[in-house]
């Protein structure tokens, strides 16, 4: 044991399969009929034909399901991870989506201004989340917004004593942690964050303006951020 962390693609067996097939019935329920019409006018731009980098995107499952939806839309799908890029394209090759682009990058290299920048279950992942979303305001477009998926969290220990929250903490502990230790800076923030640490880092830290709670499933805290 060395507390230097585990890098994601050094996990045993495929992490990044098991991710993707974890969180897919949540984003096809309820990623495109209850999540981005909650933002400050996204639907209507990205039905007009809008840009929208899906940072963290692993195998592009939430990338393929919004190209899908908005075909006037241009999607594409970042992660730092190549092996989930390159599952990704294949899956946008076999369903024939036109519309959509994967690139290995990290949320600060980002090469576009885009209208929609979602992160997906992957913000606490990261080892410098703060320098991440100061890169996102930078790649907005006037009046974008940021959507933040991460995992439903109270602000105290005894607020996630329940099913979901056991079942976060050790998927914290197991992956979450090690990835981010594993990176530079490796803030460790984990997957119980909870709401009042990330609005702490959005508005304080990060810089944007705005910071509301979008919506909520039992498993999921949606925040829409805007400069």
């Amino acid at each position: 044991m060395t507390g230097e962390g585990v890098a994601w693609g050094d996990q045993s067996e495929c992490l990044s399969c098991a991710v993707a097939r974890f969180f897919r019935p949540g984003y096809d329920n309820h990623l495109v009929q209850s999540w981005l019409p909650t933002l400050t006018g996204v639907v209507e731009k990205l039905e007009q034909g809008g840009e929208v980098a899906d940072v963290g995107c692993g195998h592009g499952i939430s990338t393929m399901i919004m190209a899908k939806a908005f075909p006037k839309s241009k999607v594409q799908g970042f992660d730092f991870h190549e092996k989930s890029i390159e599952e990704a394209r294949k899956h946008a090759q076999e369903h024939h989506v036109p519309n959509i682009g994967f690139q290995t990058r990290e949320a600060k290299d980002l090469p576009g201004k885009y209208d929609l920048i979602t992160m997906f279950d992957c913000l606490h992942d990261m080892g410098d989340p703060v320098g991440a979303l100061k890169h996102l305001r930078a790649a907005l477009k006037p009046n974008g917004s940021v959507m933040l998926v991460e995992p439903m969290a109270g602000d105290s220990l005894k607020d996630n004593l329940n099913p979901i929250g056991r079942m976060y903490y050790c998927a914290s502990t197991m992956v979450c942690v090690p990835t981010s230790l594993a990176q530079p800076t490796g803030t460790a923030l984990g997957a119980q964050a909870g709401e009042r640490r990330l609005r702490k880092l959005i508005i304080e830290e990060a810089g944007f303006s705005v910071c509301r709670r979008a919506t909520e499933t039992p498993f999921n805290l949606i925040l829409e951020a805007r400069p």
